[in-house]
């Protein structure tokens, strides 16, 4: 890297990444709430959310400042890997939904469980989304293979310029209405939204009951005040298959799929039905504290565990709540790290051959073709790579912003994108992060104060960047200094003497 970045370039990178990765989340986490220099969770997954745009931003880049691929439709890529990792939060919520139901609420309020009756209403395709390891490898899998696929029939078939553009525009739009369906199994319009969990939950689970049987037949005699609560709590229907249940398994499945429901609907804690259990001061504490959501189900795990220590094993909760400040922290310095490895890629990349390579297409392809070159190769694998990155960018959008919906892939979405590139100046790394972060951050502030003008402004801005700065923010600096040459040129030819400029053609004259 020492070679490929300049020492001003990572002087600024140093810079930028003490303050963002290191200062800002110091000021969140260690800065009280009311002193002046405290940043709010809220605000540090806003600057989140600004840095997943700004590694977009940097794949269009790759495309189109380097490559000279203008596609209209990098947020699929975007909203594709936002989706897979939206799948893995969707099956850890922990029946936490409006229906308490173990699929995510959409597929209740779609009558799944009769679509899909021998998976419980859960489609074949989203059981493998149950793992983390699988979704981040479909974030990578998923928008590289689209990607591969249009690219390899657009390349091979040699579209290029505006037709190129086109087609992707098609191909994101298109995408964007089949995500609309609600038989899509994708939430429909209202996409995957209110998250829970991450790497885990508190839910009870297979081996955490020691004996099934003899804890329901416990619960079901009643002996104390929580006893008698909690069977009367499981549906009648989990109370049937207990009575029914041929063997443990069968027991312990209807058992646990009868408390995760009862931990999951409200608060269990009463000082009646709590009397003579000996609650540790951990408890205690959270207990004033009132909790909701997900921190409730946490709290009413550890109750049942020391209400009934001898019939559930103690486990430690070792994921993390989603809108927890401390996992919101995490997650936008996540952010950060994915944008300065995405910097430090597309610099190493276009400083290589390869890189040559890209901007020879970029500046003459046909030139590049009699060179012996086969430009379609290159530039189907700088598609797949800034779709790649588009994805990388999507997945950590996500947990951040709190949903994911098919309008993010829509067509104004990539258009905003290619804005981004081309106010902070394409062809250059820097500019498209300043694009993301400058743009994004005015409108924040433009969609509160002007709502109804904001579209105006973007589209005003983006028309004088190109007429009056074409090389964007990164630009300007270079511009300004051309045009000080230039006047300063013409202020010396105003001043010179007349006579003297007589004099040098007098010697031509009388030839």
């Amino acid at each position: 890297m020492i070679r490929i970045l300049s020492r001003r370039e990572t002087v600024l990178l140093l810079l930028a990444s003490a303050v963002g990765l290191v200062l800002l989340p110091c000021l969140n986490a260690f800065v009280p709430t009311d002193g002046a220099l405290h940043v709010s969770t809220f605000s540090l997954s806003l600057y989140g959310k600004y840095l997943t745009y700004a590694v977009l931003a940097l794949g269009v880049n790759l495309l189109w400042g380097y490559t000279g691929l203008l596609s209209l439709g990098q947020c699929l890529f975007f909203s594709l890997g936002g989706y897979c990792l939206g799948m893995y939060l969707m099956m850890n919520i922990s029946r936490l939904g409006q229906y308490h139901e173990a699929i995510p609420d959409f597929m209740v309020f779609l009558e799944f469980p009769a679509r899909f009756p021998a998976t419980g209403g859960l489609p074949p395709h989203w059981i493998p989304f149950k793992h983390l390891w699988f979704a981040v490898l479909m974030v990578l899998v998923v928008p590289a293979v689209v990607a591969y696929v249009f690219g390899f029939l657009a390349f091979r078939s040699r579209v290029k310029g505006v037709y190129f553009s086109i087609l992707s525009q098609a191909l994101t739009y298109a995408a964007c209405l089949m995500f609309f369906r609600n038989d899509f199994t994708f939430g429909g319009n209202n996409g995957l939204t209110d998250f829970k969990f991450l790497l885990g939950t508190p839910a009870l689970d297979a081996g955490d009951i020691r004996d099934p049987a003899a804890f329901a037949a416990r619960l079901k005699a009643g002996e104390g005040e929580l006893d008698k609560y909690l069977w009367t709590q499981i549906p009648a229907a989990e109370q049937a298959k207990l009575a029914a249940a041929a063997d443990g398994r069968a027991a312990e499945a209807a058992l646990l799929d009868g408390l995760n429901r009862v931990i999951a609907t409200g608060p269990i804690h009463e000082t009646a039905r709590f009397k003579g259990v000996a609650l540790s001061d951990a408890t205690v504490r959270t207990l004033a504290q009132s909790p909701r959501d997900a921190a409730m189900l946490k709290l009413n795990r550890r109750l049942l565990e020391e209400a009934f220590p001898d019939d559930l094993r103690k486990r430690s909760f070792t994921g993390f709540v989603v809108n927890a400040p401390a996992t919101k922290r995490a997650l936008y310095i996540a952010s950060g790290i994915l944008l300065l490895l995405t910097y430090l890629f597309c610099r190493w990349l276009t400083s290589t051959k390869f890189g040559l390579v890209q901007r020879a297409v970029r500046d003459s392809e046909n030139r590049v073709l009699f060179s012996g070159y086969a430009t379609p190769d290159f530039k189907l694998f700088v598609f797949v790579v800034a779709a790649i990155l588009s994805s990388l960018g999507g997945a950590l959008f996500v947990p951040q912003v709190g949903i994911i919906n098919p309008s993010e892939m829509g067509a104004d979405k990539s258009i905003e994108a290619v804005i981004w590139v081309a106010v902070g100046g394409r062809g250059n790394l820097l500019g498209p992060v300043l694009g993301a972060i400058g743009i994004n951050s005015l409108k924040s502030y433009a969609t509160h104060s002007f709502a109804e003008q904001w579209p105006y402004i973007l589209g005003s801005l983006f028309v004088f960047v190109t007429l009056f700065m074409p090389k964007g923010i990164v630009g300007l600096p270079g511009q300004l200094k051309e045009l000080q040459a230039k006047f300063a040129r013409r202020r010396t030819g105003k001043s010179a003497d007349p006579t003297a400029a007589a004099t040098q053609l007098e010697p031509a004259r009388k030839e």
